[in-house]
């Protein structure tokens, strides 16, 4: 969905520096953060939610809320917001265990959408254009690329189901696979970069002949 999530190429964020090789001392800082991050398997191990259904859950947290929160603390609240939504626990439950109000995600604006069942299979070398809309649900192809044209440069063996129906619960996600698209920077962010070329990963139904 478009939303305060999707911040790549938006203006007055600055640079961002590139920390990967940094030593930043492993993913967790605190105990409660993987504690917390952890409920997100349990719950795709028990069945009560998928993966894309807790993404969708925190692209749904209020933009303020979402910008002053820290990276897992929002996970915790879309895992507990769809606890909520699932039937597994109340709010009150949530404000009981915690002692303060606890905030959850605002409602889903969407019942999310099948994949196209007329998607083009491409290849290794073919150009390829993303789909310019804009979805009320949960998408995994970022705002930043879309109508943009490429060139796949590797095809995944691998298929998931399509993000777009999975994130809202729907079984009729079936399988696809990704593929990686490179676009030349400069097509996508214009002489405000300083890379040569970006590498998108993005689902076949995404895309369609440039």
């Amino acid at each position: 969905m478009d939303g305060i999530h999707d911040l790549a190429g938006m203006q007055g964020f600055g640079r961002v520096d590139h920390i990967a090789d940094a030593d930043v001392g492993g993913p967790f800082h605190h105990d409660w953060e993987a504690i917390g991050y952890g409920g997100i398997f349990l719950g795709v191990e028990q069945g009560i939610f998928s993966i894309d259904e807790v993404r969708h859950a925190v692209e749904r947290l209020e933009p303020l809320y979402y910008l002053m929160t820290p990276y897992y603390e929002r996970y915790v609240v879309g895992v507990a917001s769809l606890l909520v939504e699932k039937g597994v626990l109340t709010q009150e439950e949530l404000v009981q265990a915690t002692g303060k109000p606890f905030p959850l995600a605002r409602p889903a604006l969407s019942q999310g959408r099948a994949p196209r069942m007329d998607r083009t299979i491409f290849a290794v070398g073919d150009r390829v254009r993303v789909q310019d809309d804009h979805f009320a649900g949960h998408v995994r192809y970022p705002a930043y690329c879309r109508g943009k044209v490429g060139t796949v440069t590797h095809r995944t063996g691998a298929q998931w189901p399509f993000p777009d129906a999975i994130g809202h619960g729907r079984n009729d996600g079936g399988s696809e696979p990704t593929l990686h698209v490179e676009f030349a920077a400069a097509d996508l962010w214009g002489d405000d970069t300083d890379a040569a070329a970006v590498i998108v990963d993005l689902f076949e139904s995404y895309l369609e002949p440039a």
